[in-house]
């Protein structure tokens, strides 16, 4: 083989690598996508419920996986105010600080827009509901250049139960943080919070 082509090959390998980051990661947020987030879930949901219905005994001895949705409070109200690319910067350095937040196994995903969801390995409604929590006071902290933008963050838990697919419990995660947002902002629901 020859040093050009070595080269070329080395450099194609390299490009093949880059495609297939930007497959699975969303270019403005750095976090996974909503495609990779919905088949990794999917995988784990399976697993738990496998190894909850004693089907399955040596998949990490996680009985529970819970979903944190995420919704910055009046986004729109900084992009208008100050701009898409100062709305950009926020929303990435949200999204950077819920992705530091979590275990390097838990998976973050873009859902669109300035919404974001989280898969959290292991976690009950009420581990969920506290990590949430942290997460919603670390964001309520953060300093932006420019020093007038305030963030709060609204976030909804849903916890897996038997039958659970990932898309009820995504909706279930959705209706949480539609009550968050509805009730007051800046604050976390879990989906067994909810009231008819």
């Amino acid at each position: 083989m020859t040093e050009d082509l070595q080269k070329k090959i080395i450099e194609l390998e390299k490009q093949v690598h880059e495609l297939e980051k930007d497959l699975i990661h969303d270019a403005l947020t750095g976090l996974k996508t909503r495609a990779f987030f919905e088949e990794e879930a999917t995988i784990y949901l399976h697993a738990v419920a496998n190894l909850n219905a004693g089907k399955r005994k040596e998949w990490f001895g996680f009985k529970n996986l819970s979903f944190l949705f995420f919704d910055i409070d009046h986004f729109k109200q900084i992009n208008d105010t100050y701009g898409h690319p100062v709305g950009d910067q926020v929303l990435h350095e949200v999204a950077q600080l819920i992705n530091k937040s979590v275990r390097e196994g838990d998976t973050v995903a873009r859902w669109g827009g300035e919404e974001m969801v989280a898969c959290l390995l292991g976690a009950n409604e009420k581990d969920a509901k506290d990590k949430a929590e942290s997460i919603r006071k670390s964001i309520e902290q953060l300093t932006f250049s420019n020093s007038q933008i305030k963030v709060t963050i609204s976030i909804g838990v849903a916890s897996n139960f038997k039958e659970a697919t990932v898309a009820n419990l995504l909706k279930n995660a959705d209706l949480s943080v539609y009550k968050a947002k509805r009730t007051g902002r800046n604050k976390v629901v879990a989906f067994s919070e909810l009231k008819d």
